[in-house]
């Protein structure tokens, strides 16, 4: 789906403060690198910002580290709360650990084991319900009694965090030709769109990738609003958010150029090729590779003048089935 593109970046969302964020991360957060990627064909540079080398292996780190270190005196004792299939769980916990905060994960019970025992390896109480939407009522509940909620994507201070990846990018490279983005509940892709067009302004063209289980952003870009989705039927866990958050809507619509979905088989497909590349990614980490692969006529052009199409892709997480503990 088309977007339209505003052009007053800076004042736009001016609340979102990146530079602020990434110092508040400084000495915990890596910088993750940008790695050269298998090309898909002849004529296209596929870099690759690896977020799945980051601590805890995953983006979600950053919101987390970002949500944690802003909490009051009063929020740290009553101690927080999240629902997560499993990044954003583990990552609250490991942010909790660190600062001596009392911590509840809500979980489905379908979860990667592996992120399962990665929360409680973090200390952290975890609650299995059957499905997302009891998790998220045991959250509530949670919530309800005095836990602070720490949203995993529609939070600004969340949006903040994962938006450091976008602002490193920026520092990291020269404007590319197209960004791919993985979206899940949208704040990977709201901040680090956002911090790309105040970095690189309109030239570069965005584009946010979603199971087509789970489209949930494209249908809430549609629509005008968030959409909960029912049935949610792609397996790709980390991108199948019952819904897009109304924040990372609202500055998707205005940032992104487009939204692109995958099958599940294709995404996989990326998952291989980067698993054969060497990389220790999970099938949501893929996602944006995945549409670099797979994107074929949609890239439009496979050369500038006299060089390559650059594409960069975020490769958002390692924590799948079968990767190292």
């Amino acid at each position: 789906m088309e977007q339209h593109i505003k052009q007053d970046w800076n004042g736009f969302w001016p609340q979102l403060d990146f530079a602020a964020a990434g110092e508040r991360l400084r000495g915990t957060i890596l910088e993750t690198p940008l790695v050269e990627l298998p090309s898909p064909g002849h004529g296209i540079e596929v870099l690759g910002k690896m977020e799945n080398r980051q601590v805890g292996r995953a983006f979600k780190a950053r919101g987390a580290w970002n949500q944690l270190t802003q909490l009051s005196e009063a929020e740290r004792g009553a101690g927080v709360v999240a629902v997560s299939s499993g990044n954003h769980g583990m990552a609250v916990a490991w942010a909790s650990n660190l600062q001596g905060v009392p911590c509840t994960i809500c979980m489905p019970e379908n979860s990667y084991a592996s992120k399962i025992e990665g929360c409680r390896g973090w200390g952290a109480e975890v609650v299995l319900r059957p499905n997302r939407t009891e998790s998220e009522a045991a959250c509530a509940e949670r919530e309800a009694a005095g836990a602070t909620l720490i949203h995993p994507y529609d939070a600004e201070r969340t949006i903040e965090g994962a938006g450091t990846v976008g602002f490193e990018i920026a520092r990291q490279t020269e404007p590319v030709d197209l960004v791919l983005l993985p979206i899940g509940g949208g704040g990977l892709a709201a901040g680090s769109s956002l911090a790309l067009r105040r970095a690189w302004g309109d030239d570069v063209t965005i584009v946010g990738v979603e199971p087509e289980g789970a489209p949930g952003m494209s249908l809430a870009l549609e629509r005008g609003e968030s959409v909960m989705l029912d049935p949610v039927t792609s397996e790709i866990q980390g991108l199948t958010s019952p819904y897009a958050g109304d924040r990372n809507r609202r500055i998707c619509e205005a940032t992104l150029n487009a939204t692109w979905t995958l099958s599940d088989a294709e995404i996989l497909d990326g998952m291989g090729r980067l698993q054969e590349f060497g990389e220790i990614v999970e099938p949501a980490g893929a996602a944006a590779y995945a549409a670099a692969c797979h994107a074929g006529k949609a890239l439009g052009r496979e050369s500038v003048g006299d060089r390559p199409f650059r594409v960069l892709v975020i490769v958002s997480g390692g924590n799948g089935p079968g990767t190292p503990s």
